[in-house]
């Protein structure tokens, strides 16, 4: 595990070999989380606002007049909701999500990436009640994202 800064509160954080960091991230990553106190929480979940775009968010406000397209990407065990007419938009936030690691006297990165506050994906284990009307109206930017060939449908899995 590579460690990656340190949370406002002191913590270290560590990058694991699985985690689902973005790269436009990695160089705004340590600003981001000195940003963050752990509270002595197991799970964060964090909003990171800076005073100037950083960034552009792959996943947007969909509506009536989008084509959409669902996919399947690498190490994801269901389809994902992609728009196929649309650009990344300017973003000034970063999401960064962590978990308590006892055994490295710290946290571990489950993910950070440009962009706001989304829910899990309908198909995901940690789905919430609100993941699939947030995924019937939210998408991924077609082409920003590796997919595994040949599960592209438009047909909608949920």
């Amino acid at each position: 595990m590579n460690w990656v800064g340190n949370l406002g509160s002191g913590e270290p954080v560590y990058d694991r070999p699985n985690s689902h960091l973005h790269e436009e991230v990695v160089a705004i990553l340590p600003e981001a989380l000195v940003k963050i106190s752990s509270d002595g929480r197991d799970f964060l979940k964090e909003v990171v606002e800076f005073s100037h775009p950083v960034g552009k968010s792959i996943c947007v406000v969909t509506g009536p007049d989008d084509q959409i397209v669902y996919a399947q990407r690498p190490k994801r065990f269901g389809l994902s909701r992609f728009v196929v007419n649309r650009e990344p938009e300017s973003c000034s936030s970063v999401v960064v999500i962590l978990k308590k690691a006892e055994d490295v006297g710290g946290y571990i990165l489950i993910t950070a990436f440009v962009g706001g506050l989304s829910e899990p994906e309908p198909w995901d284990r940690n789905t919430t009640p609100a993941s699939a009307d947030f995924w019937a109206n939210h998408a991924l930017i077609w082409g920003c994202e590796p997919i595994v060939s040949g599960t592209e449908t438009t047909r909608c899995p949920w």
